[in-house]
């Protein structure tokens, strides 16, 4: 009974939560801005898988050595892969086609929608021979 009590007590005590408020509120921040790697689209803050825990736990430690909010995204995006950024990067190449290239294919299927809807319009309209029209 005792070694399962003191087992639950280190489980519990091993996510602690930072003692500066303004740290945690950050490093919770960072969680919700972090997908789990185990679970589909699920920030580390809602999973309970063992990775997420673990990834929590290294978020806070990142945070209480004093690192900043962009240098923990860089360090999980440098191990786990761009792909656990719930805001992947803007920059570079990947960047701009992943941020702009749905919206030039907006534009560019607005526009082919205007001139195919143009061309019908005009189409439709029949000349009318000056004899008919009386």
């Amino acid at each position: 009974m005792k070694a399962l009590l003191a087992s639950l007590i280190l489980i519990f005590a091993a996510e602690g939560q930072l003692a500066d408020p303004q740290e945690e509120a950050r490093a919770q921040d960072l969680m919700r801005e972090i997908r789990c790697v185990a679970c589909e689209n699920e920030p580390i803050s809602n999973s309970g898988s063992d990775i997420a825990v673990d990834m929590r736990e290294r978020v806070r430690e990142l945070v209480a050595e004093g690192k900043s909010d962009e240098e923990v995204r860089n360090w999980f995006a440098e191990r786990y892969g761009e792909f656990v950024l719930f805001r992947p990067s803007s920059h570079g190449i990947r960047g701009v086609l992943l941020w702009g290239l749905p919206f030039a294919l907006l534009i560019a299927g607005g526009a082919l929608a205007f001139f195919l809807r143009r061309r019908q319009t005009k189409a439709d309209v029949k000349a009318i021979d000056p004899e008919d029209a009386v």
